[in-house]
């Protein structure tokens, strides 16, 4: 899984498969939908650049592809319950 896509239409289309399909594959074997998935490993991603390096959540932001630091906050939160700072500094 590449840290910069966030689209199950990448992912289908590297496997040769419609994005309909993959997903419908992925929620009956997991009972979890590809959009959750693919969420759960950048937010780990992100965790890991937050807890192993001196990047900025900018920093971080833009390595993951995210149109904007605010953006990225936001998602960060949703997924993971807390702001990428206070995760930082837990």
């Amino acid at each position: 899984m590449t840290k910069k896509e966030r689209r199950i239409d990448f992912y289908a289309d590297k496997l040769h498969l419609s994005s309909k399909y993959l997903s419908q594959l992925i929620k009956n074997y997991s009972g979890k939908s590809a959009a959750e998935w693919i969420d759960e490993y950048i937010v780990l991603e992100a965790m890991a650049l937050l807890k192993s390096t001196d990047m900025t959540v900018q920093e971080i932001s833009d390595e993951l592809n995210f149109p904007s630091q605010s953006f990225f906050g936001k998602f960060f939160k949703r997924v993971s319950g807390v702001s990428p700072k206070a995760y930082r500094g837990q």
